[in-house]
Formats: structure tokens, sequence, C-alpha cells
């Protein structure tokens, strides 16, 4: 089946991201910031990633953001693609690409740098492309421009920031890649053995790892913050029902979601999606 194509598959704005603040979004295809003044920060789930002039940050298909922090010149410049469009571009994304941006979500250009001025230039380029979106070229032109700018950061950006067991201690390369597997799999994996045996290492021993490097919180305890995020997000950008959400995230059943997130945030998903309302 031929997909067709609509404006609102590529957006561009600039933007204070204040609709950010309330509650968690989830990114349904791709996006793409540029912080050109001020300073914010961006909640991710686990972590947070602060934003001030020059920083580019990329958010993949089923992120959730919110907004913890920021000045009152906070702005951004972004472009986004929908996940119908997302879908035809993904299989140009290499792994070792979508791995790399977990370990390191923002990326600081230096002011007189040639990363920066691309960044900046494909922003332009969006904008331009945005207000073109009628066209009857512009489905292609636009899946070629979110492509490149893809293949340019693992060009670029990439061999600066690679991140390898020899560049890094063995224990935080172990806790960047837990953290990296929580965000790529934690929609349908909840067991703690899963992540232990991706990274080749007992549960004792990860325990320790993520003891160390978060402060004092436990595997299970990131997991499940990462869980409430996202379900937070589902309930606040989607219609979705709970049944639909434990189904999504693989809970047993809605009553379990529920009893989770209760757990968690002392009230009900019911009641949380209300107070949005």
């Amino acid at each position: 089946m031929k997909y067709t194509y609509s404006a609102s598959d590529f957006v561009y704005a600039e933007s204070n991201l204040r609709h950010l603040r309330q509650t968690p979004v989830r990114v349904e295809g791709c996006t793409v910031m540029l912080c050109t003044q001020g300073y914010g920060k961006i909640i991710t789930g686990i972590e947070a990633i602060e934003l001030v002039p020059n920083t580019t940050t990329m958010f993949f298909c089923g992120s959730s953001l919110s907004l913890a922090d920021a000045s009152d010149d906070f702005k951004v410049k972004q472009w986004c693609v929908s996940q119908a469009l997302y879908n035809e571009i993904v299989p140009t994304i290499p792994p070792s690409l979508i791995d790399y941006l977990m370990h390191i979500p923002a990326y600081l250009h230096a002011s007189e740098a040639v990363s920066l001025r691309f960044v900046q230039v494909s922003m332009d380029m969006a904008q331009l492309l945005c207000e073109e979106s009628s066209l009857p070229s512009a489905h292609v032109r636009i899946r070629n421009f979110a492509t490149n700018y893809i293949l340019y950061l693992l060009d670029y950006i990439g061999p600066y920031l690679n991140i390898s067991k020899e560049g890094n201690s063995s224990r935080e390369y172990l806790y960047r890649r837990f953290v990296a597997d929580i965000y790529n799999f934690c929609e349908r994996e909840h067991d703690l053995q899963f992540y232990a045996s991706r990274l080749c290492i007992s549960k004792r021993y990860l325990s320790q790892i993520v003891r160390e490097a978060s402060g004092g919180h436990t595997p299970k305890q990131l997991i499940d913050k990462q869980l409430v995020f996202k379900i937070k997000s589902l309930l606040a950008s989607t219609d979705l029902t709970l049944s639909q959400i434990a189904c999504m995230l693989h809970f047993p059943d809605q009553s379990y979601l529920s009893r989770f997130f209760k757990r968690h945030t002392s009230v009900y998903p019911s009641e949380y999606r209300k107070i949005l309302y």
C-alpha cells in the first residue's frame, strides 16, 4: 500500500518548549533541536539533558520528553518528522548511531565549528521545506533531507564522541550501556535478568555498578522510573485506553498497570489523566 504524504508529516518550529512543562510528551517520529538562546533542561525519564546555545539534540520514535527548567529567554529551532515518514527513513539509520545518541543525547558545538554551520543551514533548509510542503516533490526532498542529516551525524560528529570500552572505564561503559538499553527495551522488557544478560554480567554486579553510578538507585528503580515516565506521556499525549497502554508496555493487564502506576505516583492512571484535563 502506497503511503500518502501530508504536510503534517514534516514540521519546522521555533519554540520555548513550554508545552512540555506540565507533562511528558511522546515522540512519535523523530525530532531534532538546536538551542539558539537561553538555557533549558529536558527530562527523558531516567536522565536530564541540558541545552545551552549551540547545543543540538535528537530524539527518536518512542522517546518521552518533558521540560524541567528553562530560562525566560530559552528558545530552540526544531524540525520533526511523523512516524510514517520516520518509518521510511529508519532503514538508513545504522544501529551504531542510535546507540551513540543514547549514550550522548546532546552535543555542544564550538562556535566556529563546521558542524554548527551545518546544523544552522539545516534548520534554514527545514524551514524552507516546511513552507514548500505542498509542492509535488516535497515528500522526496524531505525524506532525503532527513536521511542526509542523520548520515552527517554518523560521519562527522560520531567519530569525535565515539564511546568505546577503551575510552571509558569498564564500569562506566557498562552503566551507559544499561541506560541505553532501558531506553531501547523497557517498553517490552521489565525483568532485570534481560539487561544483565545483554551485558554478559550477573544481576548482582549490575546492581553494584548502577548504585555506584546513579547515586544509590537500583537497576529496577531506573527501569520502573522510565516506565512511569512513558505511561505519563501516553496518558497525556494519546487517547489510548489503559488496556491498550498495558498491552503496548507489556504489562499483564490493565489492573496490573494501574497498581504499578499508583505505587509509584500515589494516583491511579485514570485519576492522573483527569488531572491533566
